[in-house]
This record gives structure tokens, sequence and C-alpha cells, in this order.
């Protein structure tokens, strides 16, 4: 099997991809280097940044353009292996459907951000990155975006319909008040606050 072709059966179109990622037998980093160049050049493969590619679809107008939502979710969501970060803000109510408002910058916090907070541009979306209260991993960033939520909003924002919505996040997720009582003193008082305030600490279990 060609490199390509293994690419192509591994991480698909239109899919960003780490040269990390790529496990094809047994070569060198300079020979795998060499030949993600050359494919490159052929244009069956197409460098977003250092380190990050991705096979692009061709259409009437060239070669697809990767979806930089797709890599924003690779850098600082979940890198393909590990759960890294989550959405924050106005674009983590937008997407428990809270708000219909669509944010004009994604608001994350990730593992993968050193600075407390730092403004950036991947493709034309513009992103508002902080760095995690403590590791996210695929265990606590339901319970971790939960506080940040009750962090940010206030009481008098959850009407009955919006308290279903929660309630229906708490559950499908499984938040229990130890999980709550692990991470809450991480967060400024206000996130405990909102919980008590708007009567969601009783829709959570046990």
């Amino acid at each position: 099997m060609k490199l390509y072709d293994y690419l192509l059966s591994v991480f698909g179109t239109d899919e960003p991809f780490y040269t990390t990622e790529i496990s094809f037998g047994e070569y060198s980093k300079p020979w795998l280097y060499k030949e993600l160049n050359k494919l490159c050049e052929e244009g069956k493969i197409i460098r977003y940044e250092r380190g990050l590619y991705y096979i692009p679809t061709q259409t009437i107008f060239g070669s697809s353009i990767l979806d930089p939502n797709k890599v924003i979710t690779k850098k600082y969501i979940n890198d393909g292996k590990d759960t890294v970060g989550f959405y924050s803000g106005v674009t983590f109510l937008n997407q428990l459907r809270l708000t219909t408002q669509c944010p004009n910058v994604i608001e994350i916090y990730t593992n993968n951000e050193p600075s407390n907070v730092r403004d950036a541009t991947v493709g034309k979306q513009k992103v508002l990155l902080r760095r995690a209260r403590t590791t996210v991993n695929a265990g606590n960033v339901a319970v971790l975006s939960f506080l940040e939520m009750m962090n940010t909003i206030s009481s008098k924002f959850i009407d009955e319909d919006k308290k279903l919505l929660i309630e229906k996040y708490i559950s499908d997720n499984s938040i229990t008040r130890k999980d709550i009582l692990q991470y809450a003193p991480l967060f400024p008082d206000k996130a405990i606050r909102t919980l008590v305030e708007s009567e969601l600490i009783y829709s959570v279990a046990q």
C-alpha cells in the first residue's frame, strides 16, 4: 500500500490529521516528511499548517478548503485520541439550544493553551482560547462544561424551557453531586450560586 492510499483509508477526505497520527510501516520520520512533501507538490494532500494536513476533494473550483471548525476541534477539543477541551460561552449555549445567537467568536477552554486567555484565528474563524482550570478528559468534560456555563449565566436567564434543556444535559451526561463537589472549588462562587438559585441543584443526581 502506498502512503497516499494509507492516508485516504485512515483519515478520508477533508479531515485534518497530524503527522504524529500517521503509523505507516517502520519508515523513518525524514522519509515520511519527504513523502508528504511530494504528495503536497502533487496536490494530493494539502498542508494546512506545520504538522497538520488534509486530503482535499476536487471541485469545479479546484481543491476543497478545509472547514476551520474541524481544525479547531482537532487542535483544541479532541485531537483524535483524547478529549482535550470544551466549548464555552455563547458557543456552548448555542449547542444546547439555550440561545439562537450565533457567536462571531468561538470560546474554548483547552489543555492545549498555555496562556490564561488568548485570541486566535483559524482560517477566518476567530477563537478565544482559555487555559483549562484543570486537565480536561473524557471523564470530566461534561461537568466542567456545565460548571463553566453556571459561572457564565445567571439564574434569571434560566426560564422553564431552558431549565428542561439543561436538565436533559445533566441527565444525558450522568452528572452527579459528587462530580460537582469535586470540581466546584476550581470555579468562582458564582457557579454554585447560579446552580442553587436556579434550583437546578435538585436535578443533579446524588
